[in-house]
């Protein structure tokens, strides 16, 4: 039998406010599996070669050498709409690997119907290197559905890598970082996406940028019920 969703939501705010995070875990631990009746799909999108499966990999703590993990290669290797990945913890939250858009399978026209737009929970729209027409499509597609997402930039550590390479003598880490965030925040402002949270990640480095804070902002944004299920599966691990 499932949760009285009200209740329960109502419960665990109560937890949470009259105890902190301890006594909020004390509930949710008390709930036993409970959490695991509710299903989350979570749409990791954006152009081909951005590193979308990566990310999937990453953030359900996995290799590509893992018979679990989503497929990476140099050339494009997503081209199924229906290819999810549960997260070891939580079978019921999937995280959607989808086809690049723009490319010759998926066109932008008739992308959005082809993914079947609508049955996904929440979107992470993933980018790399620039912002793109693709990218801001996207992003106005979104907003007009009243769908929430958050931009992801990857690969942040390549960034850093060529412009030590280019600028050997007056590289600073931490500029390069505050150009990408600064630029990046600057377009979504151009296009009317200003509200959008962006974070900057690397799949390859999770200790590094906004992992952590992507992980975090995903908790507190979805909706209240599915938040449970959400912080047991991405912080099981890290109680261990």
């Amino acid at each position: 039998m499932g949760w009285d969703f009200a209740s329960a939501a109502e419960e665990l705010k109560e937890a949470f406010k009259s105890g902190g995070v301890k006594a909020g875990w004390t509930w949710l631990e008390r709930k036993g599996d409970e959490w695991k009746q509710i299903p989350l799909n979570v749409a990791v999108i954006g152009r081909s070669g951005v590193g979308k499966s990566s990310f999937i990999n990453a953030i359900r703590r996995l290799t590509a050498d893992d018979e679990r993990a989503a497929p990476i290669g140099v050339k494009e290797t997503t081209v199924d709409v229906n290819r999810s990945y549960p997260h070891p913890n939580n079978p019921l939250l999937k995280f959607w690997d989808l086809p690049g858009v723009g490319t010759d399978r998926f066109p932008r026209q008739t992308y959005l119907s082809d993914i079947k737009v609508d049955r996904f929970d929440f979107f992470l729209l993933i980018t790399a290197d620039r912002f793109t027409e693709d990218d801001t499509w996207l992003g106005r597609e979104f907003a007009k559905r009243n769908k929430k997402y958050f931009f992801v930039r990857t690969k942040v550590e390549v960034d850093i890598s060529n412009n030590k390479k280019a600028h050997r003598k007056t590289h600073k880490e931490d500029d390069v970082v505050r150009d990408i965030r600064e630029s990046t925040q600057e377009r979504l402002k151009q296009i009317g996406c200003d509200n959008v949270p962006v974070f900057l990640i690397d799949s390859y480095k999770l200790k590094k940028f906004d992992f952590d804070l992507l992980k975090r902002r995903l908790i507190e944004d979805f909706r209240k019920l599915e938040s449970a299920a959400l912080v047991l599966s991405l912080q099981a691990t890290s109680r261990r």
